[in-house]
Formats: C-alpha cells, sequence, structure tokens
C-alpha cells in the first residue's frame, strides 16, 4: 500500500483503476492499495453474528455521536491522526470500560467505609456503581460511587453496617458512554 499527501495526480480521487488496484483518501494522504480478496465462504455462527451486531449498534453510536456538535469535538479531540471523530467514537462503543484493583482493605462491615477501584474507558467513564451481597445472592446495600480527582479511581462509602461481612459479595459496575457495561466481581 502506497501513500502520498499532496500529490497532484492522486489528489481528491478514489475508486478502482483497471481492476488491479485503489484509490482513496484518508485525511490529507491519497492511499493506493490492491484490490480486496473476496471471501471464500461466509459463517454465520452465534459469535459471527454477535460480533456484526455489536458493530453495525457502534456504527449507530458513531452517527448519533457525531450528530452531537460538542460530543463530536469531545471525540475530535482524542482521535488519532488521520482519524475522524466517527472513528474515535465507533472505537468507543466497541470497547467498554475497564476495572481493576478493588480495594476492600480492612472493610469490617462498619458503614462510612471505603470502597476503592479503578476504572479507565479509552473515552470517558460514565458511572461506576457498588453493590453488596450475601452469598445465597441476597441485596445488602447498593449506591454510586464518585471518582477522585485523579480521574481513574471511584469511591464509594458504604451506607449501612453489615455485623458479618465475611463471605460478602462486592460486584463493581462501570460504565461508559455508550452505555458498555463491565463488572468486576469479588468476595470478603
Amino acid at each position: 500500500m502506497a501513500r502520498s499527501a499532496n500529490n497532484v495526480l492522486t489528489r481528491n480521487y478514489s475508486g478502482k483503476v483497471a481492476g488491479q488496484y485503489s484509490l482513496r483518501m484518508r485525511g490529507d494522504q491519497s492511499i493506493i492499495a490492491g484490490l480486496p480478496k473476496a471471501r471464500k465462504e461466509k459463517s454465520n455462527s452465534e459469535k459471527v453474528m454477535a460480533v456484526k451486531r455489536k458493530f453495525a449498534l457502534a456504527i449507530i453510536y458513531g452517527k448519533k455521536a457525531i450528530a452531537n456538535p460538542e460530543l463530536k469535538a469531545a471525540y475530535q479531540a482524542i482521535a488519532k491522526k488521520n482519524q475522524t471523530a466517527f472513528n474515535a467514537a465507533v472505537l468507543d462503543a466497541l470497547k467498554g470500560p475497564e476495572l481493576a484493583d478493588l480495594r476492600t482493605d480492612g472493610y469490617s462491615g462498619a458503614a462510612g467505609h471505603s470502597l476503592i477501584v479503578q476504572a479507565t474507558d479509552n473515552f470517558r467513564v460514565t458511572k461506576v456503581s457498588f453493590g453488596l451481597f450475601t452469598l445465597d445472592g441476597s441485596l445488602l446495600e447498593e449506591g454510586d460511587a464518585v471518582m477522585d480527582e485523579n480521574g481513574f479511581d471511584w469511591i464509594y462509602t458504604t451506607q449501612s453496617e453489615i455485623p458479618s461481612p465475611t463471605g460478602t459479595i462486592i460486584r463493581v459496575t462501570a460504565e461508559d458512554l455508550p452505555k458498555n457495561r463491565t463488572q468486576l466481581e469479588a468476595v470478603i
């Protein structure tokens, strides 16, 4: 694949040439590439269909995101070289937030204790919530966490007293702008 910028011969051209190669523009670059090869078989397995559906939803999200001028500007600000705001929005929709490093240090079941988790995303984490459950799945308490000043730690302050916290299941859910959700679970 050949690339050039400001080439008088290929600037603003796109399409197939002589059935041998194609021309296209990406940002300010002209790209000459071989023609794509036709696929032999199309698979319609559940896994393939799920990927196609996720990609179709990401395209819909990308179109809606760039229709909002403020959101388009925010996505354009994180876009890489020769990437559009639409591309960045689609990538955000395809990739959910990541949760790591759940810290329950010294949690004794007392109300007012801080539980901390790291939540990151390729664009923006919008919400992190905590749920505390018994081993049989009964909800003890739940609520939203608050982002720390560092931008990646989210802090949840327990609301109620849990007399016997051993075996308590802590379930953390993070959500990003396209509503992708990721969960992390730990047992005390």
